[in-house]
């Protein structure tokens, strides 16, 4: 018999979650579904407690007898390991396995336990979207572990993005219905709700928040593509915009002065500061590594942060935008950070050329540097 444990926070859980679930059942005698009281992989506290998650996963299993939702480690309590889980479920005379995402597979070997794991399960890896399977990363986890490669690709929807979906009323993308119902009556994961509820005070267009919605998303991928905090990025990308269509009077209205750094930028391009300047004074925004990312997400800057090259190129390859070229320069984008955002000042500057457009010296600036540079400069994963 071949069984599998599918373990996570589920917090909550999401689509893709479901979709995993009733993979993996098509595949195995037995999918073992395990709520963790405390993931180890998750900082924090989970929003919704152990029973909740448990109720809701047998909510979405309901009715496939292939599905077990196991609430193991939630009456465990503490933090949840799955050495212990797998010794709790362990057959001699079955197959056990532990399904893991792709982006799991690098860190194996700094999981607890590692020697019995190694002696009782087998590690069965499900590719994410936009996280290959590297062959270093499956060799050196072979080293110590049985490793099998799921025969499909997982869906992409993370408990970040479901806090952006939610602030936009966009959590049916992210969640089954039963698990939007039951959140939207709670009143949770409203942490992004404080930026996007106040969209209307600056004249947002209801175009621009949709293109903010998908920049935020690819922000979040690549933030996770490239080890950058993602509630940086989604602070970041939320906020890119929000200057977009506030009046030089309404900005002095507001107590935020006109600069000459604002009036020697292009005109497309003056948000980025004006935005900055909003995320401080309206809405106290400290962090400095999340104001200069908006303040360079037009024009790009010499030597940015991997932050700001995140901002900078999901704002340039979000899924809503579609023209020439764009698909490669997304693969590549995701792929590695660092040529995707020369790609990106390339094919910028060459267009704002071709259309005889004003451009800012700095988009310049950054190309020369980062191209000159690119074999030091930060955000190269090559995945």
């Amino acid at each position: 018999m071949r069984r599998v444990i599918f373990g996570g926070s589920f917090d909550p859980p999401t689509l893709a979650h479901l979709d995993m679930g009733l993979k993996l059942a098509e595949r195995f005698d037995q999918t073992i579904v395990v709520p963790a009281y405390i993931s180890p992989f998750k900082k924090g506290g989970a929003e919704l407690d152990g029973s909740e998650r448990e109720l809701l996963l047998k909510k979405l299993f309901d009715g496939n007898d292939k599905i077990t939702v196991s609430d193991e480690e939630i009456a465990a309590g503490g933090t949840s390991y799955s050495y212990m889980t797998a010794q709790k479920l362990y057959n001699p005379d079955d197959e056990l396995y532990i399904a893991i995402g792709s982006d799991g597979l690098a860190s194996l070997d700094k999981w607890a336990r590692t020697d019995i794991l190694a002696k009782i399960v087998t590690f069965y890896v499900v590719e994410r979207p936009y996280f290959k399977v590297k062959q270093a990363e499956l060799d050196n986890a072979r080293k110590i572990f049985k490793v099998e490669i799921a025969p499909f690709v997982g869906k992409e929807g993370s408990s970040s993005l479901l806090r952006v979906a939610v602030a936009f009323g966009k959590s049916a993308e992210v969640v089954p219905p039963v698990v939007v119902e039951y959140i939207r009556n709670r009143g949770l994961y409203l942490d992004y709700d404080y930026i996007v509820s106040r969209y209307p005070e600056f004249d947002m267009k209801k175009s621009r928040a949709e293109h903010i919605y998908r920049t935020t998303k690819a922000a979040i991928l690549l933030a996770k593509l490239n080890n950058v905090s993602t509630d940086k990025a989604i602070k970041a990308a939320l906020y890119h915009d929000i200057g977009k269509y506030v009046s030089r009077e309404k900005l002095e209205n507001l107590g935020i002065a006109w600069t000459n750094e604002i009036e020697e930028l292009p005109e497309s391009c003056r948000h980025q500061l004006t935005g900055a300047a909003i995320a401080n004074k309206c809405f106290g925004e400290t962090d400095s590594d999340v104001l200069a990312a908006i303040a360079t997400h037009t024009t790009g800057a010499k030597n940015m942060s991997a932050l700001q090259k995140v901002i900078f190129a999901a704002d340039y390859i979000e899924e809503g935008r579609d023209f020439d070229g764009l698909d490669k320069i997304r693969e590549l984008t995701y792929d590695n950070l660092d040529e995707g955002v020369i790609a990106i000042l390339k094919n910028t500057i060459a267009y704002l050329e071709a259309s005889g457009q004003e451009i800012a010296p700095v988009t310049r600036e950054a190309c020369e540097y980062m191209t000159l540079n690119k074999e030091n400069t930060n955000g190269n994963n090559d995945r």
